[in-house]
């Protein structure tokens, strides 16, 4: 009992904030505050990894042993859901006063997620039904953006505003790809199991010419793919409404995709058969039934002449960086050595296309900050990048250089995240005058 206590009482303090990026990275709030210095150049580094089924104990041990059973009936209607994300992010800041403020800055941002539906837990958890075929689904995406852009900020009639033009590359990008699996089993002992997707990766190079010829990247690669870039436009407002509290809005639109040229194709399959299960249980000299899995060339697929691997063509698809839009506030209840700041909002990834998935934004974070904000303590819990996180972060300032870092308990569902099922990590500095 005693270690539960204090497991949960750890979970809860975790669960009260995190580090005060402001409500993201990107938008950062607090419009209204000072600088703390006049030039500036630092990065900043996020990475986050999570589900909602598997924790670190489960995985990090000698003998991995896992109750099929029970993680069947633990498993939430959804299924299982995989989460990945990562940001890279370098400026230089030039802070002139409270009201011409400038950024330079380029990113490199990556996501990744995969859903497997609850049919193949319950397969593996209650087994298969005689004469029956059950079906499962797989679904997964992925992108890779690279971005460059410079914002503006300032203060207008006590309105703090931000423009930030940004001109982002995508440089990969995994279209929503859905797989099906089917599992059937006969009274003659038959057992047949199959899965296939049809998988489309969309390149800003030709893959072919690195993969097959051995092709080293150019000065003419990196301008073509340079060329091919779409834009977006971010903006922020925030005013003092009462005492303490500043509150405001932000906003990405994208406005022109980018654009990738080239694409690589495959059929992924999976096929298993073994047409006496008996004997091969009671017989321990028979040779056990292996699997079949690996990747053809759509052409060949279905054909006497199936080829493995890949199939690349010249073939363009549009893509954009997530639609978002959202309400943000800073309440400083007793000054500026606590500020309590939440957030709330959606976002639509690659909009304006058949691939579109939108979703729910929020945060409640909060700074602690002691000695003239020198010392900063950060706690927060947010749903951001389709990802859930509880985090905790430190902070020093002293002027010339400043120092940030993180920790976060993270999962793709709310609860998953108070039973490491995934870890974030962030680190950022700072370096002026």
């Amino acid at each position: 009992m005693k270690k539960i206590l204090t497991t949960s009482l750890f979970a809860f303090i975790f669960s009260l904030g995190a580090i005060s990026l402001g409500h993201s990275i990107e938008f950062s709030g607090d419009l209204l505050s000072k600088p703390h210095r006049v030039f500036e150049i630092g990065f900043d580094s996020d990475a986050k990894f999570a589900n909602n089924t598997l924790g670190l104990k489960d995985i990090l041990t000698k003998n991995v042993e896992i109750d099929l059973q029970k993680m069947a009936s633990d498993m939430p209607k959804s299924g299982f859901d995989l989460g990945f994300y990562d940001y890279e992010k370098g400026f230089v800041n030039l802070n002139i006063s409270s009201r011409f403020r400038f950024s330079f800055f380029t990113e490199l941002e990556s996501s990744m997620n995969l859903n497997i539906s609850k049919d193949l837990f319950d397969i593996l958890g209650s087994g298969i039904e005689l004469d029956e075929t059950n079906t499962v689904d797989v679904n997964a995406c992925a992108d890779v953006f690279y971005t460059m852009g410079a914002s503006f900020q300032t203060i207008i009639s006590g309105y703090g505003i931000r423009f930030t033009p940004t001109y982002f590359v995508p440089i990969m990008y995994v279209p929503k790809t859905t797989a099906t699996a089917k599992t059937t089993m006969t009274s003659e002992g038959v057992i047949e199991a199959s899965a296939t997707a049809n998988v489309d990766v969309y390149t800003a190079v030709n893959m072919k010419e690195y993969k097959e010829d051995n092709k080293s990247v150019s000065d003419e690669d990196i301008g073509n793919v340079l060329s091919n870039g779409g834009f977006d436009f971010s903006f922020e407002i925030e005013r003092n409404w009462m005492h303490g509290l500043n509150a405001g809005l932000y906003t990405r639109i994208p406005l022109v995709a980018g654009t990738l040229n080239y694409k690589m194709s495959t059929v992924a399959y999976a096929n298993f058969y073994e047409d006496n299960l008996l004997e091969f249980v009671t017989d321990k000299e028979k040779a056990k039934p292996e699997p079949k899995h690996g990747h053809i060339k759509p052409s060949t697929y279905g054909t006497d002449k199936e080829e493995e691997g890949f199939e690349y063509s010249e073939e363009s698809y549009k893509a954009y960086r997530p639609l978002k839009f959202g309400l943000n506030a800073t309440y400083m209840p007793w000054g500026k050595w606590l500020k309590i700041q939440p957030a709330v909002g959606f976002a639509i990834r690659n909009p304006y296309t058949s691939d579109a998935i939108f979703y729910m934004e929020y945060a409640l974070d909060c700074k602690l900050s002691l000695l003239k904000e020198i010392f900063n303590f950060n706690f927060g819990t947010a749903y951001q990048n389709q990802i859930f996180q509880h985090r905790f972060g430190l902070g020093l300032n002293i002027r010339a250089i400043e120092v940030l870092a993180q920790v976060s308990m993270c999962g793709t569902s709310f609860l998953s995240t108070f039973h490491t099922r995934g870890y974030g990590v962030y680190a950022g500095a700072r370096i002026g005058f």
